[in-house]
């Protein structure tokens, strides 16, 4: 499995999109949630793209699906020494028979992980602000997004499509060239 290339994807839209929240008074921070049924195929690259992307609005929420040796993908969770941590790995298996042990084990870093960030850049919280309840406009409903699953022909790559263009998917060169 390679996710280099969707981490780093991640990390420029996050930057991109704190950049201009802030030209806007605004605040955004990104998560990254990668599900994925196989463990990393080259985790010298991934912890380096981890640690080049360390400094992004970002945290990646990796969970490992299935019964593959996700061994790698927990040292990728353990592997920031130096940088800051914004990985968090979770084995589905573990906690597939509890939700909220699932859910637990999911989120457990984020909330850190979203105030280091902004505690390292010198970020203060917005002020609250009030709004009156005829100030609230409520917009259109959103077009419904069908995420169809195609678990491919069986060797572990997960496709998820959907309609509007939003959220990033980078084929695997087995899907043809990109």
């Amino acid at each position: 499995t390679l996710i280099t290339e969707v981490i780093q994807t991640a990390a420029a839209f996050a930057k991109s999109g704190q950049q201009q929240a802030n030209r806007e008074g605004k605040q955004k921070y990104t998560t990254l949630l990668i599900l994925t049924d196989g463990a990393v195929s080259d985790v010298r690259a991934t912890v380096q793209s981890l640690d080049t992307c360390s400094d992004a609005p970002l945290s990646i929420i990796i969970v490992g699906i299935g019964t593959a040796d996700f061994s790698a993908m927990q040292f990728l969770d353990d592997a920031a020494r130096d940088k800051p941590d914004i990985c968090q790995f979770v084995e589905f298996n573990r906690h597939k028979h509890d939700f909220n042990s699932l859910t637990h084990a999911t989120l457990q870093e984020l909330p850190d992980q979203l105030v280091a960030y902004f505690q390292r850049h010198g970020i203060n919280p917005n002020p609250p602000t009030q709004v009156e309840e005829e100030d609230i406009v409520v917009g259109p409903a959103e077009e419904e997004i069908d995420l169809t699953l195609d678990f491919g022909n069986g060797e572990g790559d997960i496709v998820v499509g959907g309609g509007g263009g939003s959220g990033v998917f980078v084929p695997p060169p087995k899907y043809g060239h990109y």
